[in-house]
C-alpha cells in the first residue's frame, strides 16, 4: 500500500472520527513525506491541539512551515519548543535554519554552533523516511521571503494568504466545553441566538454579527470558547495570532488586516478569532510608532465595516491583559461585550479530569471527588499537566517491571500537592484592576469571582 492509498484509508477514519489526535498526526507526516504540504500544516495544526500529540506535531510543523515563507511563526515554535529541551540538538539545528532564512546571520551562527556541539550537523537536514537523498529539498542559496511579504507580490494574493488561517477541519461544539455555563449562556444570547432564530432578532431591530473580548488567566479555555461558537452557528473558524500580522521583516500589514475581513465576508458565516489581542490592541497613545498606528486604525475602521458590510462575521478576541486594550476597541459595535472567562469551577475540574484520566491505565478507579477538591483554582491546562506528572510513577514502573501499572488517586493526590495553579500569578494582578481601575464595571465579573475567592 503506497501513501496516497494510506492517506486515503486516513481520511475516511478521521471522517468517522474528526477528534482523533493521533490519527491526525500520522495524516500530516505522510502528507509532508507525499509533498502535500498545505494538507500536511493542516492536519499537524488539528493534533497540535491534543496535548499528548503537541510536541510530535510541533517539531513536524516547525519545517514545513519554514519551507513555505512563514517564518515569524515557524521561529516562535521553534523557540517554544527550545524553552522545554535545550540539550536537543536537532532542534537547535531547526532553529539555525530558521533564522538563516530570516537573515538572522550572527544568530543562526550561535544556534548552528549549539547543535554541532550536541552531535548535531544544522547543514544535513534529515531526509523524510520514504524520500532519497536526492529528491530531499535543497536548501535555498536565497532565505524565501516571509510569508506576509509574499502576500503582497505578484504571485500571491492577500485573499489567499487569509486563508490559512482556516481551522474548520476541527468541529468542537459546546457539549465539549466543561463548566463556564454563565459565558456560554450569555454567548448564546449575543451571538449565537441570532444566526439560530433571525426572525426574532430582526424583530428586535437587532442581526448577527458584532464582538466579544474574552479574557482571564491563561489556559482557561478562551480559544477553545470560540472555536466552539463556530461550531454552534455551523461557521467557520478563522484564528490569527498576532505574529501572523506583524513581524519586523514585514510591511504592508494593513493589506493583511484588510485581507482577513474581506475572506470572512466573503466566506460567512464566519468567527473570526484574534488571540493575543493586547498586543495588537494596545492603546494607541502608548504606541510611538506611526506604523502600529495605522495598523490599529486599519483594524478599526475594518471592525466597523467602514470597507464592507460585516454581517455574518463573529468577532472574537482573548487576552490575557484586557487592562491593556484600548477602550476605543469596546466601543457598541465593536467588541461591545467583554466576557471573563474563569478558572474552571468544581464541576467543569471535574468533567476535565474525567476526560484526562480516562486516557490513563486505571483510569476508571480513579476517585476524581478528592482530586478536585485539592486543585482549587486549577485552569484546565493545569489540570492536563497535573494528569501528565500524577502518571510519572505508574510510567517509571511500567518501563522497569515490563507490566503496565495503573495510576492511583494516591499519585494524582501527591502530583496536586506539588503544584500551584499557574492562575495565581494572573489573579493578583488582576485583583489591583477590579479594585482600582473599575470605574466604568468592565471588571465586575473578575471582582465577584475574586470575593468568591477570598481574594479582593
Amino acid at each position: 500500500m503506497n501513501d496516497d492509498d494510506i492517506l486515503s484509508a486516513l481520511e475516511a477514519a478521521l471522517e468517522r472520527e474528526p477528534r482523533a489526535a493521533p490519527l491526525w498526526l500520522l495524516y500530516g507526516e505522510l502528507a509532508a513525506r507525499a509533498g502535500r504540504t498545505d494538507e500536511a500544516l493542516a492536519a499537524l495544526r488539528t493534533a497540535h491541539e491534543d496535548a499528548a500529540c503537541r510536541e510530535r506535531a510541533a517539531r513536524r510543523i516547525v519545517p514545513l512551515l519554514r519551507a513555505k515563507g512563514q517564518l515569524a511563526e515557524a521561529l516562535i515554535r521553534i523557540e517554544a519548543l527550545l524553552a522545554q529541551s535545550q540539550s536537543d540538538g536537532a532542534l537547535h539545528a531547526e532553529h539555525a535554519r530558521v533564522l538563516r532564512a530570516r537573515g538572522a546571520d550572527e544568530e543562526a551562527a550561535r544556534a548552528a554552533a549549539r547543535a554541532r556541539a550536541l552531535g548535531v550537523d544544522p547543514e544535513a537536514e534529515a531526509v523524510p523516511a520514504g524520500r532519497s537523498a536526492d529528491s530531499a529539498p535543497k536548501p535555498d542559496p536565497v532565505p524565501p521571503a516571509p510569508a506576509a511579504a509574499a502576500s503582497v507580490n505578484e504571485s500571491t494574493e492577500p485573499a489567499d494568504w487569509a486563508q490559512q488561517f482556516d481551522w474548520s477541519g476541527l468541529v468542537t461544539t459546546f457539549a465539549d466545553v466543561a463548566g463556564l455555563d454563565d459565558v456560554k449562556r450569555q454567548i448564546r444570547l449575543k451571538i449565537i441566538a441570532p444566526f439560530q432564530d433571525p426572525a426574532v432578532f430582526r424583530a428586535f431591530g437587532r442581526s448577527g454579527g458584532g464582538g466579544i473580548l474574552l479574557y482571564g488567566p491563561p489556559g482557561c479555555g478562551k480559544t477553545f470558547i470560540a472555536r466552539a461558537v463556530a461550531g454552534e452557528c455551523k461557521a467557520r473558524f478563522v484564528a490569527v495570532g498576532i505574529h501572523e500580522i506583524v513581524d519586523k521583516f514585514w510591511g504592508e500589514s494593513e493589506k493583511l488586516v484588510h485581507a482577513l475581513f474581506e475572506d470572512a465576508r466573503r466566506r460567512a458565516p464566519t468567527v473570526l478569532f484574534f488571540d493575543e489581542f493586547d498586543a495588537l490592541g494596545g492603546g494607541r497613545g502608548r504606541v510611538e510608532s506611526q506604523f502600529w498606528k495605522t495598523l490599529v486604525d486599519q483594524l478599526l475602521q475594518e471592525m466597523d465595516g467602514v470597507q464592507g458590510k460585516n454581517e455574518g462575521v463573529l468577532l472574537f478576541a482573548a487576552t490575557n491583559m484586557p487592562w491593556n486594550v484600548d477602550a476605543a476597541f469596546r466601543r457598541p459595535g465593536r467588541f461591545d461585550r467583554v466576557l471573563f472567562v474563569p478558572p474552571p469551577d468544581e464541576s467543569a475540574r471535574l468533567g476535565i479530569l474525567r476526560a484526562r484520566a480516562s486516557k490513563l491505565p486505571g483510569g476508571d478507579k480513579l476517585d476524581l471527588a478528592k482530586v478536585v477538591k485539592a486543585t482549587p483554582l486549577f485552569t484546565g491546562a493545569d489540570l492536563v499537566a497535573l494528569c501528565d506528572r500524577a502518571a510519572e510513577r505508574a510510567l517509571e514502573e511500567s518501563l522497569a517491571g515490563g507490566k503496565v501499572q495503573p495510576v492511583t488517586t494516591k499519585d494524582l493526590l501527591e502530583a496536586a500537592k506539588a503544584m500551584r495553579s499557574s492562575a495565581e500569578e494572573w489573579l493578583a494582578t488582576a485583583r489591583n484592576h477590579a479594585r482600582y481601575a473599575n470605574e466604568s464595571g468592565q471588571y465586575d465579573e473578575l471582582a465577584e469571582f475574586l470575593k468568591r475567592h477570598k481574594r479582593l
